[in-house]
């Protein structure tokens, strides 16, 4: 297994108590396979990549019964830790490139310093392998590209030079978290389209954060369902999207834009709000906005796999397929 990850827990010191960022989330990945990573803004979906990285504030702590990569434990105050395996063999593409890029450095002195900090090569062998990646991900030009600054790029190209300083040290792991935010549609494709194929060419992991189950959907082998921190459903994606079994992953499937839905009707929402994570929690996150919410969801709830079906996080057995009443936002399609 390239990466498991058991336990793995993020808290942040706050005046009003610790905030519970992530709690207790698990899973696998292999070489060449991509985990999705799902759930509404503020679910801990972030927190969970730069735990993996060690790239928390410093008021967050890391928690884990085991965190490893490629049969390294990552935990082990004798190891090789993040800091050494960053942009090395563990590389991750941030949310918005105009803020990760260095706005004072050229392109080619960025992509250029990853791959000779980790004693990948000469200068004239970090310029050739940045010349090529840039090629690679679809930049024209990319040997003039090199003297240009960050702003003298579009988004969708400084996207690209984000993926191919990923890429400039051989990664086995990647981590991009939603690396298409705030581009354009047909830009989004085109990037979701090159990650897929250079995951494929140079046999990488991938875990992708997102919050849109349309990505998911066309490229995920796994897909982990976070909700306030929690993981509350997981398995291979067309088991998860055929038959969702915890009401919140039911919720999200349903809100999906539907083509034969009437153009006057409204798109439909989950009611309530996300509780507060801050201080002791008890029972299940979800059920303040639950429909099927009874007197035992108070209790703690344990991620399990029932009757052969893939985990989930809920008391009801995984008996056909539940449809929560949902609420509506108000504005038509």
């Amino acid at each position: 297994m390239l990466l498991d990850v058991q336990d793995l827990s993020v808290e942040i010191a706050t005046a009003a108590g610790p905030l519970h960022a992530v709690q207790r989330i698990s899973f696998g990945l292999n070489r060449g396979e991509t985990l999705c990573i799902v759930g509404e803004s503020g679910c801990g979906k972030s927190l969970t990549a730069l735990a993996l990285m060690d790239l928390l504030p410093k008021r967050a702590k890391r928690t884990a019964t085991r965190l490893s990569f490629a049969g390294q434990d990552l935990l082990s105050p004798g190891s090789q830790g993040a800091r050494e395996l960053r942009g090395d063999r563990i590389a991750m593409i941030f949310q918005e490139p105009m803020t990760s890029l260095n706005p004072v450095f050229t392109i080619g002195d960025q992509l250029t310093s990853v791959f000779r900090q980790h004693g990948k090569g000469t200068r004239a062998e970090a310029r050739a392998r940045a010349i090529h990646l840039l090629d690679k991900v679809g930049i024209a030009n990319p040997a003039q590209r090199l003297s240009q600054y960050p702003h003298e790029l579009s988004g969708g190209l400084r996207q690209r030079v984000m993926i191919a300083m990923a890429l400039m040290c051989g990664p086995d792991l990647i981590l991009a978290d939603e690396p298409t935010t705030a581009l354009d549609v047909t830009i989004q494709a085109e990037l979701l389209r090159l990650l897929v194929d250079l995951q494929r060419e140079f046999g990488m992991g991938m875990i992708l954060i997102t919050h849109d189950l349309g990505i998911v959907s066309r490229i995920a082998d796994k897909v982990a369902v976070m909700y306030a921190g929690q993981v509350v459903e997981t398995g291979d994606v067309d088991q998860v999207f055929a038959r969702p079994l915890h009401p919140y992953t039911q919720g999200l499937l349903a809100c999906l834009p539907d083509p034969q839905r009437h153009r006057m009707e409204h798109l439909p929402s989950i009611r309530g709000t996300v509780p507060s994570l801050v201080g002791e929690l008890h029972g299940c996150r979800f059920r303040e906005r639950c429909d099927y919410a009874q007197d035992a969801c108070s209790k703690d709830v344990a991620l399990d796999a029932r009757g052969g079906d893939h985990p989930y996080r809920c008391i009801l057995p995984p008996v056909g397929t539940r449809q929560p009443t949902l609420a509506t936002t108000g504005a038509g399609r």
